[in-house]
């Protein structure tokens, strides 16, 4: 969400109750053609509704299957919903973890960006970076 207002990139029409009539139409933003649509996916009344469909794909993302990947946790979920613009929400948490920019606590399990840490921001566990 910029500036309170929401970002809608493309379109996207859900099927009805006999699975006709869906229909994705996808714009450029960022880096692809996608559709994005900040008020489905702060939506937290309605955490099905379809937020994201990335480029060259027809998987439909929701508010509860972006938290779903990002271990539950809200403010990460919000972080890579803002960050997707052409990818798979998997594939850039991936891409986060390879590069070091995110990692996953020892002690409580939960993702944070890790740059400049020394502690885990959720439970105050020591953190000495990526070294396993």
């Amino acid at each position: 969400m910029t500036d309170g207002k929401y970002l809608l990139v493309g379109r996207y029409t859900p099927p009805d109750e006999n699975g006709k009539g869906e229909v994705i139409q996808r714009e450029f933003y960022g880096q692809g053609m996608i559709f994005k649509s900040d008020e489905a996916f702060y939506d937290t009344k309605h955490p099905d509704r379809v937020c994201y469909i990335p480029e060259l794909s027809d998987t439909k993302y929701t508010r509860n299957s972006i938290l779903q990947e990002c271990n539950g946790q809200t403010d990460l979920a919000e972080e890579v919903y803002e960050a997707v613009d052409w990818q798979h929400v998997s594939s850039l948490l991936e891409d986060w973890l390879r590069n070091g920019e995110l990692d996953t606590c020892k002690e409580c399990g939960k993702m944070f960006n890790c740059y400049g840490e020394t502690k885990c921001p959720y439970c105050g566990a020591e953190y000495e970076g990526g070294n396993d």
